[in-house]
Parts: structure tokens; sequence; C-alpha cells
């Protein structure tokens, strides 16, 4: 069963108003910023990084024009308007993010051309879905699972929703049966599992591998790919836990319903993709190599006499995808999202712009003077933090804009408070992917909303709970586990 999975979101009245308005106001903003004098400690540059950073986000998050071309605008306006040098614009391209992401592009893609993650899944389930429960939870080890291997929550959605479709035409669900909870369990734990996932693995989405770039960056720290899988997994695992749990008293599933599934169709998917093929244990290969040295980290010095980074492995695993005999991709065949990179690039010079004037340090100092973060205690920050870093994209859908306001901000509160900056910036990055209250909060909501088998209200309900079990796990995890792993 092939299905291709293209989403468009579509905008409201809202919406609409705002892509208007969103030019108009991004240049009022800017030249409001430009004549107003330089408040007493700022410099010059730094106000004028606040007034392109501002009028890029309003035309970011308004949509008024293409993203990427708002990032071009940020290259040359940031020089031209005397924020920064024109070196240190155009020198962004060659940040360890921007590499970063692009390996990521050409790894995702490789995996996809191989089909080894739909083998997978379809393997598990025709194997192990033996009931509803069984479905359920196998579903959620998949969308786990396939975290580690494609490095895009889309891709993902877009591999398993025919998948799940598979399943409900196998348990033959009713969509029109109000009293038929299984087709709505499926659906929202597709979405939920899918994003939430995300937080046990760096390279699972590039707005995370953004923000560990900021906080290198930004306080010189680099985290490692295992170093965050140990901090994160654990409470990524028992928040799947949660919403399992959660979604079963939410939408109890009544007596008569099917329990044994009929696995034909499951299994003759599975049948179709025949022996596994060159091209998925080549892909294999390349995984488990990425995923080993990855894991090593600095035992790679040991092993091997020297360490490659995180941004050095990805780039060696995009590069065996393209070797001949060795790789299965050609250069065509790699879909790289150039506007998502020429994005990335402008907002990431916004965002570092900010703090290398001086700005986010000035900014920061008022605020907290008149909130009295200054006053409260680690605990208690971490909290207001924490849920603030969650449920921000209520706000902003986009993950990426969320993460160059959230994590050069948090790195601020914390150098200001005197607290580590990773020891807030770093689970802050956990929530990046917490988009699974509303369907458009991103494209994996909205594949899944177009089976009609939930309700707007019913994904709010079972995500705003889900993400405040999530929030107490990392606020309990605060005092416990993330302070034995030592990032707190």
């Amino acid at each position: 069963m092939e299905k291709t999975v293209k989403v468009t979101k579509v905008k409201g009245p809202f919406e609409l108003k705002m892509q208007f308005f969103g030019l108009p106001l991004a240049l009022l903003i800017f030249a409001s910023i430009y004549s107003m004098p330089t408040p007493p400690g700022l410099s010059y540059a730094g106000k004028m990084a606040l007034g392109v950073f501002l009028a890029a986000l309003t035309l970011w998050i308004s949509e008024s024009i293409p993203n990427y071309a708002v990032s071009l605008l940020v290259i040359v306006a940031l020089p031209l308007s005397g924020a920064w040098t024109e070196a240190q614009a155009m020198g962004v391209l060659g940040y360890e993010v921007i590499w970063l992401t692009f390996a990521a592009f050409i790894i995702a893609s490789g995996m996809e051309k191989s089909g080894l993650a739909r083998r997978m899944a379809l393997f598990l389930i025709s194997k192990f879905g033996k009931s509803v429960n069984s479905v359920l939870m196998l579903l959620i080890a998949i969308n786990f699972l396939i975290a580690f291997v494609v490095p895009s929550t889309t891709a993902r959605a877009a591999m398993m929703f025919p998948i799940v479709l598979l399943v409900v035409e196998a348990f033959e669900v009713n969509i029109n049966d109000p009293k038929n909870n299984f087709g709505k369990m499926l659906a929202l734990h597709g979405i939920q599992a899918n994003n939430l996932s995300t937080a046990a693995i760096v390279t699972a989405t590039s707005s995370q591998i953004l923000a560990i770039s900021f906080i290198k960056d930004l306080t010189g720290r680099e985290v490692s790919w295992m170093e965050w899988f140990v901090a994160s997994a654990p409470v990524t695992i028992l928040t799947l836990v949660a919403m399992f749990f959660i979604g079963k008293v939410l939408f109890r599933l009544p007596k008569s319903e099917k329990t044994t599934l009929d696995l034909t169709k499951i299994k003759e998917e599975y049948v179709k993709l025949g022996k596994i093929t060159i091209n998925e244990k080549k892909a294999l290969g390349i995984f488990l190599v990425t995923l080993s040295l990855w894991a090593m980290d600095s035992l790679q010095v040991k092993l091997f006499g020297f360490q490659l980074s995180l941004v050095m492995v990805a780039i060696l695993s995009a590069a065996l995808f393209f070797l001949p005999y060795v790789g299965i991709l050609k250069w065509k065949e790699a879909k790289i999202s150039w506007n998502l990179l020429i994005f990335a690039c402008g907002a990431y010079a916004g965002g570092v712009a900010l703090d290398e004037t001086g700005l986010a340090a000035w900014g920061l100092n008022i605020i907290f003077k008149r909130m009295g973060v200054e006053n409260m205690s680690f605990i208690v920050l971490f909290a207001v933090l924490m849920f603030i870093a969650s449920f921000s994209h209520l706000l902003f859908t986009s993950k990426t804009v969320r993460t160059i306001i959230l994590i050069p901000t948090i790195i601020g509160i914390a150098n200001a408070t005197g607290y580590d900056p990773v020891s807030l910036a770093l689970p802050a990055a956990f929530c990046i992917a917490d988009t699974i209250t509303l369907p458009p909060h991103s494209k994996v909501n909205l594949i899944y909303y177009g089976t009609g088998y939930f309700t707007v209200l019913e994904q709010m309900l079972y995500g705003v709970l889900v993400l405040l079990a999530k929030w107490a796990l990392m606020v309990l995890a605060a005092g416990t586990w993330f302070k034995f792993v030592g990032i707190v």
C-alpha cells in the first residue's frame, strides 16, 4: 500500500490578516527602532540588531513573504544597518548548525529511498500486533525507533501514516461510530508518539540541532549526541508511557470492541517487500556506523586516536550515502530543503547578533528587575521556563522560530541569575518538539487530522494533559535524573 502524503496548511481569517499586515508592521517596527535614540547602556549595533531581528521575527510569524527570503534580507540588513559586519553575517553559512542540517537532509533521503524503516514497522506489527493494546504500544515503540533512523518528523509521519491506515482497515474501524475510540487512539498516538519521541534523539529534527548549536556558541559547552540521549531518553520514555495511559482513560474502548487483529493485509504488505534488498543492507550499515560513532563520543580517542564531532560524523554519514558501491544515493535524489537551510542561516545570524552586540544581556537585565527572577530558586525558575518552553508552540508554530527565541533568552536568564545556562537551556531544548495540541502546529498533526478520526477539541485535551505530565516529569528530573547525569 503506497500512499503519498502531502499536506498544505490552510490559512484561517486571522492568519490571512497577519499575512496582509505583516510587512507594513515589520517596516514600521524597524523604522521606529532606527529613529529612536540609542538607550543608555546599549550600543548602536545592539539597537540595530534589535530592529533587524524584530522586523524579521514579525515577517517569519506573519508569513507575509517566504521565510527564506526574509533570512536573505536579514543577511543583508545586519551589515547594512551597522549591527554586524559583512564577514560575520555571511560567515553564518559556515557554522556547524548549517552543515549538520544539510547532512541530516541527505541521511533522511537515503533512509527513505532504502525503505528500511517501512520494513521494520511492517515486520514488528505483523509479528507482535496481536491485540488493541499491543498495536498501540507497538506504534509508540516504532515511532521511537525510527526517530533514530529518519531525522525528520514529517518524513516519519508520511511513512507511518499508510501503515496506520492498514491497521485501521484490519480492525474494520467505523469512524462514524462515536463509541469507537480505536481510530482516535491510532491517529492521536501517531501525532504524539512522533513528536514526543523526537526529544530523545538530538538529530531527529533540525530545530534540536539548532538548539545545541546556540548552546555551544553562547556558552562554549558542546552537547554530544550521547549526552543528549542519556539525559532526555528516560523522560521521553516515561512521557510516552503516560501518554498511553492517559489515552486509555480519555478514549475508553467498549467491551464489545474487536480485540483480535486480522493481520492478513499487514502481512501481505510485508511479503510484498520481498527479501531485504542490497540498498536496505547498505542503509543499515551506514546507519549503524553513524549511530556507533555518535554513541562512542569521547571513546573514539581511546579506540582510534582521534574524535569526530557530532557534525563530522553526520557529514561522514552523508558522504557514505553518495559513495560508489557503498552508498545508494545520487546527488539529484537527495531531498535537500534549501529554503530551510537559508531560513536557518538568517535565523541563526539574527539570534547570534543579539548576543554578540550585547542586546540580549541589556534587555534581559531590564526584564529580570521587573519580574524578580533573581529571587527565584532554581527549581521554581526551572519549572516556569519548562512550562513556557513546552506550551510556547501555542503562539509560535514554527519550531525553528521558537528555538531562536527561547534558547538564547533562557541562556541570558541563566547568566543573569547565576545559574548554569546549560542546566536550563538544554532541558528547554527537550521541549521544542512538543507540538501536539492543535492541528496547525505541525505538518505531522495535519497529516493525521486529515483522517477525520478525532476533533480539534479531542486533540487539544489529550495534548494538554500529556504535556502537563511531561512538564511534571521534567521538574521531577531536575531534582533527580538531570542531577545524576550532570546537566543540572
